[in-house]
């Protein structure tokens, strides 16, 4: 796998609070990685960093030679005077973008029921939403970042986005996106990013698999911490027997112990 962009020892500090720390995160080529987390945990913030649309407090963002990186925002910044059409396609003749399948295949896929000379400022949001999408998806790309791609979307319309990226993302190109629908990230990722405390943890597979692992994960860890507490309680018994009987105990012992209580 040819790395596409590197991340490495990211630090992102936002008032009162560190939302990444000394993050270091890959994406390659093939890769189609979602992006969970809780709500205001850096979900948007790592992939704007990776992105080059947020400055670093500390570490580097690193991007393969002459890379091409598009990105949807959560607001678009669509000219309110500009023509659907324009926004989507440019000033290419009808003919021409009308005979690409890919770009005739977004237009039907998103947007349907929008006029094409339609003024972007008299769009609904939804209708925005979903114009702005298709302009991004009729560029040519090698990365993809998506928040939140699903908003706006029926049910209908998911399923096309969906099958699109995975006709998309194959081969030598990238995908990372942030969306609540659990549905379409199962549908189309193959690795899942947690972020949570300020960093990242890598999962295989879609959401389905990640929850898997991750209650795996956690109990493990719930294990692990069960076996420490008992321990815990065994020294600290055996402290509370006070100076004589530690007298004869051996030293490793009330080392043993100070570890315990000091983690």
């Amino acid at each position: 796998m040819n790395p596409l962009i590197v991340g490495e020892g990211v630090v992102i500090d936002v008032p009162a609070k560190r939302v990444l720390d000394g993050v270091t995160v890959g994406i390659g080529e093939g890769d189609k990685i979602g992006v969970v987390g809780r709500n205001g945990d850096g979900k948007s913030t790592l992939m704007g960093a990776l992105a080059r649309k947020r400055e670093l407090d500390a570490g580097r963002i690193t991007w393969r030679r002459d890379l091409r990186v598009g990105f949807l925002d959560q607001a678009d910044s669509l000219a309110d005077e500009a023509t659907v059409g324009a926004v989507v396609v440019g000033d290419r003749p009808d003919h021409e973008w009308a005979g690409d399948p890919r770009i005739r295949d977004i237009v039907e896929g998103l947007l349907g029921d929008v006029a094409w000379d339609a003024s972007i400022g008299s769009l609904s949001g939804g209708q925005r939403r979903r114009t702005a999408l298709a302009s991004l998806l009729a560029g040519e790309w090698d990365v993809l970042f998506l928040d939140e791609p699903t908003n706006h979307l029926d049910v209908e319309g998911i399923d096309w986005l969906a099958r699109h990226l995975n006709g998309w993302a194959v081969r030598d190109r990238a995908l990372v996106v942030v969306t609540h629908d659990r549905w379409f990230l199962d549908a189309v990722c193959t690795t899942t990013w947690e972020v949570h405390d300020a960093i990242v943890e890598a999962f295989e597979g879609g959401y389905a698999a990640y929850v898997l692992q991750r209650v795996e994960r956690d109990r493990q860890a719930s294990v692990i911490e069960g076996r420490r507490l008992n321990l815990m309680r065994k020294e600290l018994a055996w402290l509370r027997r006070g100076a004589p009987a530690r007298t004869s105990k051996p030293k490793f012992r009330i080392d043993a112990a100070t570890e315990l209580i000091s983690n």
